[in-house]
């Protein structure tokens, strides 16, 4: 499952963790086959210069110091290496045996991703238009002298490598808009106090559940609860305790129940539960979360009760009718005393 990550900083970490140790492996790999092919002195020396580098910034990165430092020293490495290994490969390679760039082009995407992941959207951009005009000029400076093959080698680089730039750079508006749909959703379904679902996510999973049990009948049961004498918590210690009551009694909740089990604030004290169970079974889950309550000592108000009313679907129901008995059955734990578990059928 993938994991959310509380910052852009803390996923950025993330992928220089995992990208890192494959680029030094590739370095690394490249050092050793030219020991057997032939050492070419520039791409030893910067290959190992970056091999070492990258192996500090990974332990630096994982612990999480000069966090900031490393990004921009290594942009300012990688910057340096895409430009002096193109106009190497155009002079040495491309002007004297005519070929093509070959697995050069393979690390444009990559590179070109890291400028934008380290500057941003914006500044991503403009950087990664003066790397590519820089390579721009210095491929036009041989053209005069470069084969057909390499022409057309270089054409395909500088065509991807604007793709690339174009792409990307779309890429992060796609998924800061995403970001904030995903923000704007965070906010319209789920109940600000205590970050638990609101009243109208609840109910779209109460239509979802009614239409199951329509077409496949697929029976669940709801319990609605509140806290009893809440109101006295209010007035005892203040609206600002009675929201912290509010949110760890949410967490407390929360903590005790599965994934079949759907949690949400209907409003005020007042929660709700959609469970997949039914019958003596819904109940006995209710009448465990009441003793859970009841055995909690919230920090400033002490020891407080909860009242559940719990009903389970029927042929013909609405979320009207499911509420209303559910609500019924709250009613009856009032009149019995509080601190108690009434099912309605």
């Amino acid at each position: 499952m993938l994991k959310r990550f509380e910052s852009l900083n803390e996923l950025k970490i993330r992928i220089y963790l995992w990208v890192v140790p494959c680029i030094v492996i590739s370095l690394i790999s490249n050092t050793l086959l030219q020991k057997v092919d032939g050492v070419n002195v520039f791409d030893f020396t910067i290959n190992n210069i970056l091999s070492v580098w990258f192996i500090i910034s990974w332990f630096f990165l994982y612990k999480r110091i000069f966090v900031q430092f490393l990004e921009y020293s290594n942009l300012a490495l990688v910057s340096y290496y895409h430009v002096t290994t193109f106009f190497d490969a155009v002079r040495n390679y491309m002007v004297v045996d005519g070929g093509s760039l070959g697995d050069f082009i393979i690390w444009m995407p990559i590179i070109t991703l890291f400028f934008f992941l380290t500057l941003g959207t914006k500044r991503g951009l403009y950087y990664s238009i003066v790397i590519f005009l820089t390579t721009f000029v210095m491929g036009i400076v041989y053209l005069h002298v470069l084969s057909s093959e390499s022409i057309d080698s270089l054409g395909q680089y500088y065509f991807a490598n604007l793709v690339y730039i174009i792409v990307l750079y779309y890429a992060q508006h796609v998924f800061k808009t995403y970001a904030d749909l995903e923000m704007f959703k965070k906010h319209a379904y789920y109940d600000s106090l205590t970050r638990i679902a609101n009243r109208l996510l609840i109910d779209e999973w109460l239509e979802k559940k009614l239409k199951a049990f329509e077409d496949r009948r697929e029976g669940f049961s709801i319990i609605f609860f509140d806290i009893d004498h809440f109101k006295s918590v209010n007035d005892n210690y203040g609206h600002k305790i009675g929201d912290e009551v509010l949110v760890e009694l949410a967490k407390l909740i929360q903590h005790h129940l599965t994934k079949r089990e759907p949690f949400g604030r209907w409003g005020g004290e007042e929660f709700i539960i959609i469970s997949s169970t039914s019958g003596e079974e819904t109940v006995k889950l209710a009448e465990d979360l009441r003793k859970v309550v009841a055995n909690h000592h919230f920090k400033v108000a002490g020891n407080l009760t909860a009242s559940f009313g719990v009903t389970q679907s029927k042929p013909g129901d609405s979320i009207d009718s499911l509420l209303n008995r559910a609500d019924k059955g709250l009613y009856q734990c009032k009149h019995c005393g509080r601190n108690h578990v009434s099912f309605i059928k």
